[in-house]
């Protein structure tokens, strides 16, 4: 088999087509690799500053090795144009919400203007994409799924109240979340994005249980991907936490790929779902090493059936780089 770039492997694995090895990749957003140790250097931030942001996704890439540029590092950007009041994060930790939209939800979709976001963060990464697009790194565009966008905009318990007492109410809303989240993918895609990761953290079935899963989060998913598929964009989505109850629902979605928390047994996962398998390197582990345990659960994880080898989840940004470094070497056959 010829020699690939990483662009090649990743497209390919995620097309059902033979490749040499797994890729090592990290997408960005709750998966965010921009570590403490990487932002050395880079005096602006690298959540709001153009320069900033592609310097972070490159270094992310040739100082720890995966194999892509990934952006943005956070999960507020999505919620930022809906009227939320975020911190902007710095070298050590991540942007976080520091107060939700507190109208009501119809008030919030017949005010929203998504002009309005071109001076915010989400223009910003549009356009790191345009710089960052070439013909060797695939470029990841991450969004936050649907199900936790909502949650990021109002406050969970707010909606969590509606998916049982408004069904409805709660329905037209994330509809209209996941609609706004499509058009900012295919803004990405179009900017030079290769790859479309879905991270949706809230959408476990811990949380929502299948019944609300099936009810909320899969139509979601469902619209998503048709859209990719029509512009052949491959989507990978991420779900946190113990998927077993909602496996069988995942199995339906027809996405590129899908990833998996630490907690996932990948030989189960293996044998329930026919597409592509991603993760899932214990995040915890990864921070705290040793690094021969780093090494052996990559090497399991490969064994387990991954075809692509990740984080399980978000990452510290405390994350030593030669843990890191352990397993993206250790993928490539290095160690």
């Amino acid at each position: 088999m010829k020699n690939m770039t990483q662009k090649e492997r990743l497209l390919k694995i995620l097309r059902g087509e033979k490749v040499d090895r797994p890729p090592v990749i990290c997408p960005g957003g709750m998966m965010n690799a921009a570590v403490t140790a990487i932002l050395e250097g880079i005096k602006a931030n690298h959540n709001t500053d153009l320069d900033a942001m592609v310097s972070a996704a490159i270094k992310v890439h040739e100082i720890v090795g995966f194999e892509n540029y990934g952006v943005p590092f956070c999960m507020t950007c999505e919620s930022e144009p809906f009227g939320v009041i975020i911190s902007e994060g710095d070298k050590e930790n991540e942007p976080k919400i520091v107060e939700y939209n507190q109208s009501d939800v119809e008030d919030i979709m017949e005010s929203f203007d998504s002009e309005s976001s071109v001076n915010l963060r989400v223009q910003t990464v549009i356009e790191a994409i345009g710089r960052l697009k070439n013909d060797k790194v695939p470029v990841i565009g991450n969004i936050t799924g649907p199900i936790s966008t909502a949650t990021s905009v109002v406050d969970p318990l707010k909606l969590f109240r509606m998916l049982k007492k408004q069904p409805e109410r709660a329905y037209k809303f994330i509809e209209y979340i996941n609609d706004y989240l499509i058009e900012y993918a295919k803004k990405m895609v179009k900017a030079g994005a290769d790859v479309i990761t879905v991270s949706d953290p809230t959408a476990t079935g811990e949380i929502l249980g299948k019944r609300n899963f099936d009810k909320f989060a899969m139509p979601m998913y469902t619209k998503f991907l048709k859209v990719m598929k029509d512009i052949d964009t491959p989507v990978i989505i991420h779900i946190c936490g113990d998927t077993k109850n909602i496996i069988y629902s995942l199995n339906l979605l027809e996405a590129n790929a899908l990833s998996f928390d630490s907690m996932v047994n990948m030989r189960f996962v293996k044998s329930k779902i026919n597409t592509r398998l991603m993760g899932n390197i214990s995040t915890l582990l990864l921070q705290n090493g040793p690094l021969e345990k780093i090494i052996s659960f990559t090497k399991n994880a490969i064994d387990s059936g991954v075809d692509i080898v990740s984080p399980a989840c978000g990452l510290d940004m405390s994350t030593p780089v030669e843990n890191l470094k352990a397993m993206t070497e250790c993928v490539k056959g290095s160690i």
